[in-house]
Order: structure tokens, then sequence, then C-alpha cells
């Protein structure tokens, strides 16, 4: 079984261990996951979407230092994946600001850095104002080089304008060889479009409910939904914990997800 979005990393005040993680997923029957790291959410002091008091910028990580963090980070889930025994997937987490803070930083060099397999765009957490020149070129960069070294991107949705499913419809349209994962299936009916309208887009289950899914497969799109459970995000929505929850914990909120239809986006759609 494979789960096409999951993550690592600091999420609020909590921080979701890659061992943690991943052990829980394998011990409830995923033998395959892509992820990404939610330490890609801190805010950098290069940041240019969100003000700053004087001292939370003080305060704040380099883009530098964060980039080298997460880089970090990310090796380290995959060494602790190989020791598991669970094969892994690891999708780079574009924040726009650590490339506009270094002009060394290109979407290759990230790329050599670490073995990944794919792109992460969140345009909730890093807003992506494509009328920007900088901004549009990164996208185009991104694109350009899922499709020269097939690859996936994975893109964020949600019902407002700027994290829209066809927010990345031009460059979706003018590259039909990259793979492009929609999550969360938000809002339905644009999602449906982009499905509608190109072959090389699917949707995920994260955070989506049943009756979404089931539209989305009544609308002929059966085979277009990749199953994805936003573990270990939906842990932190159920309890907001302000420390850093331990394996038991992970694996009897997995169990109760897997086994009650209140938790939607952790069951399993198409198993078949």
């Amino acid at each position: 079984m494979t789960d096409f979005h999951v993550h690592i990393g600091q999420y609020e005040k909590a921080y979701y261990y890659a061992d943690r993680v991943f052990s829980v997923l394998k011990k409830n029957g995923v033998d395959e996951v892509y992820f990404s790291s939610t330490t890609s959410c801190i805010f950098c002091k290069e940041s240019t979407n969100i003000r700053f008091s004087e001292h939370e910028r003080k305060n704040a990580p380099s883009a530098s230092t964060l980039y080298e963090a997460i880089r970090h980070e990310v090796k380290n889930a995959l060494v602790c994946a190989k020791e598991i025994g669970i094969k892994t997937h690891a999708l780079y987490w574009v924040v726009p600001d650590f490339h506009f803070a270094n002009c060394a930083l290109t979407i290759k060099k990230a790329m050599d850095d670490v073995p990944y397999d794919g792109f992460k765009i969140h345009p909730f957490a890093q807003k992506w104002n494509l009328k920007d020149e900088r901004t549009a070129g990164l996208a185009e960069e991104i694109f350009d080089y899922t499709e020269k070294n097939k690859k996936r991107i994975v893109i964020h949705t949600g019902v407002d304008d700027f994290c829209s499913p066809k927010l990345f419809e031009k460059y979706t349209a003018s590259h039909k060889d990259v793979l492009v994962q929609l999550a969360h299936c938000r809002p339905l009916r644009q999602t449906v479009y982009m499905l509608d309208h190109y072959e090389n887009v699917f949707c995920d289950s994260s955070m989506t409910n049943r009756e979404t899914i089931a539209e989305t497969e009544n609308n002929g799109l059966k085979n277009r939904v990749l199953y994805g459970s936003d573990f270990p995000i939906t842990h932190w929505r159920e309890y907001k914990p302000d420390y850093d929850p331990t394996e038991k914990e992970l694996s009897d909120f997995f169990i109760l997800c897997i086994t009650s239809p209140g938790y939607p986006a952790i069951r399993q759609v198409n198993r078949d």
C-alpha cells in the first residue's frame, strides 16, 4: 500500500520524528510513502509574506540556515526509512524565499543536494504570486525540471483563490508529461475541472471526506484518485500537542483513524 501524502518535521509546537512516523505507517500496512517536511513552514528572516515584530525577525533563522536544517532532516529521514524497511520518496518543499535570498540556490542544486523524487508546493504556507516575475520564473523552473527528470509535483489546494487547483494551470498545460497531484481536492468543482482537462493531473484523499471522493469517482475519475493520509497532521489537528508525540501515541491514533468512520482522511480509498 502506498501513501502519497505524508509529513515529518516541525509543525507548530510539535515535532514529528521520521522514525516514529514511518514505523507507525509500516506497522499498519503502508510499505511506500511520499513525504515532505513541515519544517518548511517556519518563517525565515528573509520571509516576505509575513509581518514580523522586531523580536520575531531577530530570532528567526536565516533562509540558508533553515534550508540546511531541512536538507539534513530529510537525508536523515531517508536513512531512518531504510533501517525500518519502508520505501520512501522525499519531496522538496519549495520555499520561494530560500531561492530569492540566495541566488546560488537553483532548483537543480536543491535536487542535487538531496535525492528528492519530486516537489511540494504549498501556496497557503508560502504565497505564490505568479504575477511576480521571480515567482513565475521559479514555477517554470520547477515544472521544466520535473518534466525533464520524470518527477512529480504535489500542490496544496484550498478554497481561496491563491490555493486554487487552477493556480498552476498554465504550467500544467504546457508541461503535459509532468505528474501533478492536487492535494485535498479543494474545491471539488475546480479539482474535477483540472482532472477533466489534463490527463497528467491526479488528486489525493488527504483531509478529504468520503462524499468528495465518491463524487470525484462518480465523475468517471476513480483511477485518478490517490490515497493520501496527511499523517501525522491529522494527529496534530485532533490534539494540538505542545510536545513531541511518542510512537505509541501516534500508533494508537492511527489505529483509531483506520477503524473509525469519523476520520475519512486516514481511511484508504481505491484499495484495489
